[in-house]
């Protein structure tokens, strides 16, 4: 018997208080989450498990924080998860991006996208043409047809609401609108006022835009290509956006010269009203993030700094966490997972880009991620304009396999289920590599959450068990259901195989 590989040991936080009679183990392999005596704790950290009550010992055991198994069998089970995951889910869906044009009425410092400006402006003024639109949407259908699900379009850029452009997006939306999918897009606010019936028409209910700080804070960062003031013009157009029911989400990037601006933001979007809408249309809400500045990465700050600024501005940690977007993020799964409604369901994918994302240029090149945009070598695909389907090479197939279980390093981490391999172009920053690990301040954060989540939760109805447990299911499985798990090349064979033994099942609530 030894204490799993995959063990991580927190303090339980009530408010801003640790507990010091209890702690949690939260096994990051079967995401079995226990709170337990503290005492009890060290004598397991120890691996003194004689001293562990009986009882105590047959529930670790149960839930897999102490195991029978060896480290290559734990491995076994996490690449079967990872497995899975890539079999089901992550072949499940097709996540459209539509980049209308490169150019951008925009020169941000920060933007990743920097380096499209060295091909000169007769090549970042080129729209996509309607017969690669019509390409474009003859490749969605196909996708539809063959199973995929396919729900929403976003519009991405450059800067997509470009006035010059609407007719480019009116020839975009009214091909999504024929395949029924949503749309939204994202958006620096600049020009929205010139697209506001356009949204009305095809149903576009939901914008991302960014303002940096107030005023000049924010016109030194999101900088006009003609130097005009930017702030209060994004945000009358917000405005008009929520009058006509469109939901809002501002996202705030974050650097060492705008952080000490976080607290008067607040203040502005509370007085102009934002913060006290209740209505149904028109939502809004607002979220900082830490931009990552590799030009200037003496500005960068990190996501930590976020959150003892908010705090200092007068939230709880617990309404910090709500108002960081890397924090936010696991709240929401952490909370998923304690409501057990169902066994948790692991993802080996950081994002979209080692799953079924698309972004799709004007030129109908195809790039698995946003952050690589226009980068040399980076596209995996191209749009055939002739046969109307997307051609892809090699390189999706590698970004398909661009996951934490398969990722040495990430191999006996038990961060592999809660990072899942970080970020690939944060990754390509620090290795060269999109195809290696990105740890960044996984561990941190989820430190940070987990423990004030589960004590939250622990206060209220004091279960030790805060969710379920996927070692028993596991532990069941015969042979021949791990073959078919871990060989099998039909969907329809591995997701009824885990029905069968139990891993896959609706809510129980």
């Amino acid at each position: 018997m030894r204490k799993s590989t995959y063990e991580i040991i927190l303090p339980l936080i009530i408010g801003d208080k640790a507990i010091e009679e209890k702690a949690l183990l939260v096994n990051g392999l079967y995401f079995s989450v226990d709170v337990v005596a503290k005492e009890d704790v060290d004598n397991f950290v120890a691996g003194d498990f004689a001293a562990l009550p009986i009882a105590l010992q047959e529930r670790l055991l149960l839930r897999g924080h102490l195991t029978c198994r060896s480290e290559a069998e734990e491995i076994a089970d996490m690449k079967l998860m990872g497995r899975v995951h890539r079999m089901i889910s992550a072949r499940a869906g097709l996540g459209v991006v539509i980049m209308p044009t490169y150019d951008c009425n925009f020169r941000c410092p920060y933007c990743f996208e920097q380096h499209r400006l060295k091909n000169g402006q007769e090549w970042l003024s080129n729209s996509m043409s309607h017969e690669m639109i019509e390409a474009v949407f003859a490749a969605i259908e196909n996708y539809k047809a063959r199973g995929y699900a396919v729900g929403e379009c976003t519009f991405y850029g450059g800067e997509p609401f470009l006035s010059e452009n609407i007719n480019v997006l009116r020839d975009i939306a009214g091909h999504a609108k024929k395949l029924g999918l949503s749309l939204d897009a994202i958006t620096n606010g600049y020009e929205l006022d010139a697209f506001l019936d356009f949204m009305e028409e095809y149903d576009c209910k939901h914008l991302q835009v960014t303002v940096d700080g107030v005023g000049r804070i924010n016109d030194r960062r999101r900088i006009h290509k003609d130097g005009l003031p930017t702030y209060d013009r994004i945000l009358g157009n917000v405005e008009l956006a929520l009058q006509r029911g469109i939901s809002i989400s501002l996202r705030v990037n974050v650097g060492r010269e705008n952080i000490s601006g976080m607290g008067a933001l607040i203040e502005d979007l509370r007085a102009r009203g934002f913060l006290d809408r209740t209505d149904e249309r028109g939502r809004f809400s607002y979220y900082f993030k830490a931009a990552s500045d590799d030009r200037h990465p003496q500005n960068n700050i990190c996501e930590q700094d976020i959150i003892v600024e908010l705090m200092k501005n007068g939230f709880t940690a617990m309404e910090a966490i709500g108002l960081q977007s890397q924090y936010n993020l696991p709240e929401l799964t952490l909370r998923q997972i304690f409501a057990k409604e169902a066994l948790p369901q692991p993802s080996t994918a950081y994002c979209g880009s080692e799953e079924g994302m698309l972004v799709i240029d004007p030129f109908g090149k195809l790039y698995p991620c946003w952050d690589v945009v226009a980068t040399e070598g980076a596209a995996v695909g191209f749009t055939d304009w002739q046969s109307g389907r997307f051609l892809m090479g090699l390189s999706k197939a590698k970004w398909r396999t661009r996951t934490s279980d398969l990722l040495p390093a990430c191999e006996t981490c038990p961060y592999v289920f809660i990072c899942r391999g970080g970020c690939a172009s944060r990754a390509f920053a620090r290795h060269g590599s999109y195809f290696r690990e990105y740890c960044g301040e996984a561990k941190e954060i989820f430190a940070f959450v987990a423990s004030r989540v589960a004590g939250e939760i622990w206060a209220k109805n004091h279960e030790n068990e805060l969710s379920l447990s996927l070692a028993g299911p596991l532990s069941r499985l015969t042979e021949a259901e791990r073959r078919t798990l871990t060989e099998s090349r039909s969907q329809k064979e591995i997701f009824a195989c885990l029905k069968a033994a139990g891993l896959w099942e609706e809510s129980r609530k």
